[in-house]
């Protein structure tokens, strides 16, 4: 066991206080700004005013009811019941709550959902502006969903289908490896056998009658918690939340607390194996204690930090040995977690190539071991405690721009935990007076502990069958191995500190109505900067290189994707990737680079005091990227797991190799074969990026809490010293083509996933962006196409969970652009679907849209683009390339106007010119049947 130091502690609140869910104190100082409370009848909420976003508001509603409580003709009911909410209430007619809420700016999905999981009901608004009339509708309709759902016998047979259809959705080799993982771990645990999705007999047969039953025992104010995060008087929102819920009262008999089952501890080491032609391989190591859930104290927290410190070491050291050169392995992670009531987990899991699992395996093994016996070093732990005070450092600057969902996630995390939310300047005096405790030796122990438990659970994926000898017998060749102590590594400097003379300024200038400063050096680097207040102590970039994928030889495909996925790995000239982490531990950077439509570009945030490293890194990543042998085996790796991948389910057939098929062959788009995949190699990278490194033009956009001149020299001695470079960028002529291709014969695809599931879509081809207006209306047209389809497909067929609508009119490709719809579906009801899809364009194409459909489309969109104005992210975008395309400046002047000017009458327009059934691309995409060859008879 750790002691606590003494003389750690910080200022807390008096001895025995609770805060307003009755949840001790101990030596913890909560929020001030978190008012929690709790009602006669036993609900709790908590209120907090908070301004990021300015003017809005997120709104949680949280039941204590999940998969867990279900009994055996129950299973899948508790999600069914969340689907229902949206189906119609005493106060909401069916299919009216989502309607509702479309004519008051919220979007289906963004906006307005809800989540179940095995132990909990998560309802979610996310207001886009906090007046009266949406705060009013929001309390009123988490009330409705709190007592008055109806169960109407039709409406839930329509809801079956929904149901059916998100399942099949979901039914893929990733949820049968956490089904196989769960029986595994905690056979005997009601985690086992009740996921949240249920099962087919139950969702098919479950009567209204049986869903309402569960649904009064359960949905009770004494298991309900209200969150209300936003631009708002807490003491008007708290007087209407007691006028809203204080009348509400449980019906009938309240529901039991589920006996969850139990582990066994004492169980020996056991293996598993999972096998899919679809999954990559992986080992992974899992260690089972008793549950404990200890009060919320500074010891505890201490604890955790020491704990958080050993834990972040060891998953930097899986990191490098995936990332060495020669290495079969792909990716690792460590977490921590639990099955409440039943115990606590460990886990370590790491990816490797195809095959490769005894690898994997002996990785985890070896690695624990080594950490276990020799501890870490005093140089790890110095990189980890450098990170580990940036994190407290930054979270306390940024405290003052924390976002209101990310404040309502926290609240609710507290609340499953029963934990106190703290303010991170509290947090930050915390660990600053517990710095000095932090040491190697408690670091060491406090790991050792957290290892300490059940004998390992060992499971393996793979694409093949692997039988429990071979797992057990590569676990014992892992444990013969000897490890030795670690090596302390010194200290090194970071490479890219001078780039030369800093730049000189040749222009300097302001965009006065957007506040836009735009500057240009005498080498032609490009720099448009835009100072805000949305988010505290962060900044965000984008450095543009030209060139992209119009820069990449057509007869190498697929370079484009291998380039977007070695960078990082590839490091640089002058370190690799590990390096860099070594030498930048402390520091708020990104790293790599991505090859995009038309330029190569290096994205991120970083804090104010770090924009001049974050420059630097992104100089070296572009101007001198490392092409290192590692970054080749790594790829080497990839290929044959991702090409599995590609068709393993119909939605990742349609993403990668439908695109390549509806672009005539053209690979630039989806993704090549394997085959052509593994032929690209970082020579091939290497001569492309060699001229465009020293001379492509290169513009970059920061916005966010900077200071301009800081910014500005930051610039100036990282992108402004390089040599001079292109002042425009070529035409690409021949690269801008692009088309569908001609032939209109449905396109059939197969996948490799589960024989009951199917993707239908349908495809036009519209044109560019040139014109912005039509760019808008088509935006606007595809989701008045969406809503239609929706109730069409979902509501009505219960055909499917969900429909994707969408426009893309290219700003890269001359006259490209497409609609599209797709959706997944069964097998069985591909015609229906597509009958539907013709008849939603058909009722388009015939007259205008009604004014209600026309406002439910357009109010979302108003009040996002309103919201995104507020938005750092948002910004970026119209600054990042403020110079080199200033033309297209006014789309962001013209926006509010644009949604507001175009009509229905205008979409018509738009359908008929652009839907046209004679210009109609079909795909279907389905797991060809298993044909049964009978067994030959004897004569």
């Amino acid at each position: 066991m750790l002691a606590p130091m003494p003389g750690a502690a910080v200022p807390a609140g008096p001895a025995g206080a609770a805060n307003g869910w009755g949840i001790p104190l101990a030596d913890i100082t909560p929020d001030p700004a978190i008012r929690l409370g709790t009602l006669p009848n036993g609900m709790r909420y908590a209120i907090m005013r908070n301004e990021t976003p300015k003017g809005t508001a997120s709104v949680r509603l949280r039941f204590q009811f999940g998969s867990i409580h279900e009994g055996e003709q129950e299973q899948g009911l508790a999600h069914f019941i969340e689907h229902m909410a949206f189906n119609g209430t005493t106060n909401v007619p069916e299919g009216e709550m989502v309607k509702r809420l479309e004519r008051l700016g919220l979007a289906f999905g963004p906006d307005n959902n809800a989540m179940t999981g095995f132990d909990s009901t998560t309802y979610l608004l996310e207001l886009p502006a906090s007046d009266e009339e949406r705060v009013d509708t929001a309390l009123f309709l988490m009330r409705e969903v709190a007592s008055e759902i109806r169960f109407d016998r039709q409406a839930v047979d329509r809801e079956r289908g929904v149901i059916l259809s998100e399942r099949r959705s979901r039914d893929g080799f990733n949820l049968r490896q956490t089904m196989d993982r769960l029986n595994h771990l905690v056979p005997g645990s009601l985690y086992a056998k009740r996921l949240p999705i249920g099962t087919y007999d139950v969702l098919t047969k479950a009567p209204a009658e049986r869903m309402q039953d569960l649904y009064r025992r359960y949905y009770r104010p004494e298991r309900a918690t209200l969150i209300f995060v936003g631009d708002i008087d807490p003491d008007a929102i708290e007087a209407k939340i007691r006028d809203k819920f204080a009348g509400w009262q449980g019906i009938g008999p309240a529901g039991a607390e589920p006996q969850k089952g139990s582990v066994d501890f004492a169980r020996p080491a056991a293996v598993d194996n999972f096998f899919n032609l679809n999954i990559a391989t992986s080992a992974n190591w899992t260690v089972l204690k008793p549950y404990s859930n200890p009060l919320d104290s500074q010891a505890e927290r201490r604890r955790n930090l020491l704990e958080s410190l050993g834990t972040s070491m060891f998953a930097r050291r899986l990191t490098r040995l995936v990332n060495r050169d020669g290495s079969d392995l792909i990716g690792s992670s460590i977490s921590a977690g639990d099955f409440d009531g039943v115990s606590l987990t460990q886990s370590i899991t790491i990816s490797a190539k195809d095959g490769a699992w005894p690898a994997a395996l002996t990785a985890i093994e070896n690695e624990l071991r080594r950490a276990q016996v020799h501890g870490f070093t005093a140089a790890e732990l110095r990189r980890e405690l450098a990170a580990m005070d940036t994190s407290f450092k930054t979270a306390a600057e940024q405290a003052n721009t924390r976002r209101n969902a990310a404040l309502a996630g926290a609240i609710l995390s507290a609340l499953d935990d029963k934990d106190i939310n703290t303010h991170p300047s509290w947090r930050l005096q915390f660990y600053e007076r517990n710095r000095a405790s932090l040491t190697l030796d408690a670091v060491n122990a406090a790991f050792r502990e957290l290892w300490k438990g059940s004998a390992p659970l060992v499971h393996v994926s793979d694409k093949k069958p692997v039988n429990g000898a071979e797992i057990g017998a590569a676990l014992a060749m892992a444990r013969n191995v000897a490890v030795s102590a670690p090596r302390e590594e010194s200290d090194k400097a970071f490479a890219y500190e001078s780039f030369g003379t800093p730049g000189k300024i040749t222009e300097d200038k302001r965009i006065a109505d957007l506040d836009i400063r735009t500057v240009q050096f005498a080498n032609n680097v490009r720099l448009n900067i835009k100072k805000t207040e949305f988010e505290a102590g962060r900044v965000r970039f984008s450095v543009r290189m030209a060139g992209g994928q119009l820069a990449l030889p057509r007869d190498k495909p697929g370079l484009g994707i291998m380039m977007s996925s070695l960078s990082a790995i590839g490091g640089t000239g002058k370190h690799s990737l590990e390096e860099m982490k070594e030498v930048l531990a402390g520091r708020v950077y990104s790293a790599g680079s991505a090859v995009g439509s038309d330029s190569f570009v290096s994205a991120g945030s970083t804090s104010p005091a770090d924009l001049p490293l974050q420059m630097k890194v992104s100089a070296a990543f572009l101007t001198d990227p490392g092409f290192r042998p590692e970054a080749a085996r790594r790829w080497t790796n990839m290929v044959p797991v991702m090409d599995k991948q590609f068709d393993s389910e119909p939605e990742s057939v349609y993403a990668t190799r439908a695109q390549s098929v509806l672009m005539g062959g053209d690979l630039r788009f989806g993704a090549p074969p394997a085959a052509e995949l593994m032929k690209r190699n970082l020579a091939e990278a290497q001569a492309v990026l060699k001229q465009l490194a020293a001379t492509a033009p290169i513009e970059i956009g920061i916005v966010g809490d900077i200071d301009e001149e800081a910014a500005i020299r930051a610039v100036a001695e990282s992108f402004g010293a390089l040599p001079a470079r292109a002042a425009t960028t070529p035409d690409y002529r021949e690269a801008r083509q692009a088309a569908l291709r001609p032939e209109l014969a449905p396109i059939e695809l197969v996948h490799n996933g589960a024989l009951d599931k199917a993707l239908v879509a349908a495809l036009w081809p519209t044109d560019d962006d040139d014109n912005y207006r039509r760019e808008i209306g088509m935006i606007m047209l595809a989701k008045a196409l969406d809503l239609i389809l929706t109730d069409a497909i979902r509501e009505q067929l219960g055909a499917s969970y969900g429909v994707n609508v969408g426009s893309n009119m290219s700003d890269v490709y001359e006259g490209f652009g497409t609609l599209g719809v797709s959706t997944i579906v069964a097998p069985g009801k591909i015609a229906d679907v597509e009958q539907a899809i013709d008849a939603a364009v058909a009722e388009i194409r015939a007259e205008p849209i009604s004014e209600d459909l026309f406002n439910r489309v357009r109010a979302p969109m108003l009040e996002a683009l309103a919201k995104s104005r507020r938005e750092n992210s948002y910004w970026l975008a119209v600054v990042d390339e403020a110079q080199s395309k200033a033309n297209r400046l006014d789309r962001y002047r013209q926006q509010e106007a644009l949604f507001k000017a175009i009509t229905p009458a205008e979409l018509h327009q738009l359908a008929l010119a652009y839907l046209d059934p004679a210009k109609q691309r079909r795909i279907r995409i389905r797991k060809p049947a298993v044909v049964k060859i009978p067994a030959p008879t004897r004569n």
